[in-house]
């Protein structure tokens, strides 16, 4: 973690020193050790002003803070900077857990489409999706219909050979369609 301090007006104190390292060193558990700051405090009359720039790998991000005392000033800008790094860390996380689940739906249920080809799978609106090649029984449907997030399953019985479709219906109980 880099910090750097600088001051418009003002003469940086060892206290004030500490206090800002001392507010910094939460964002190192938060986004990494890979982290610089450059921190400008300024006093024009009675207005104190805290300004905090983050840089590090994933991001950049800036936090203000204005008030009386140069302390909650700090804290204030520091807060802000925080939210912040809160709400892009938890973007990614939500991303991630998206991507994963998706990828898990797709290969429990066998029909997901590459995310390379997702975009040829594409015609007039309609998206297409590749089916289970394998046979099911009709208890595997079953079992595939509760695990998905789909209100039905597609799949080739293995008794008849034809193609059926097990729907869940409003009231809860489920539906079979034979082709």
């Amino acid at each position: 973690m880099n910090v750097e301090i600088t001051g418009r007006h003002v003469v940086i104190t060892p206290p004030i020193h500490a206090y800002v390292l001392k507010r910094l060193r939460r964002f190192s558990k938060l986004l990494g050790e890979q982290l610089s700051f450059h921190v400008i405090l300024g006093v024009e009359k009675d207005r104190h002003t805290a300004e905090i720039l983050l840089k590090s790998k994933m991001l950049d991000l800036t936090g203000t803070g204005e008030t009386t005392d140069m302390y909650t000033s700090i804290t204030r800008a520091v807060v802000k900077l925080e939210k912040r790094a809160l709400k892009h860390k938890s973007k990614i996380i939500e991303t991630k857990r998206h991507i994963a689940k998706a990828k898990s739906v797709a290969e429990k249920s066998g029909v997901g489409v590459p995310a390379s080809s997702a975009a040829r799978g594409r015609r007039n609106g309609i998206q297409e999706e590749e089916g289970r090649k394998k046979p099911m029984a009709l208890e595997e449907a079953v079992l595939e219909l509760g695990q998905s997030d789909y209100p039905f399953v597609v799949f080739r019985n293995a008794d008849s050979g034809a193609v059926n479709v097990l729907y869940r219906r409003k009231d809860g109980s489920l539906g079979l369609i034979q082709a």
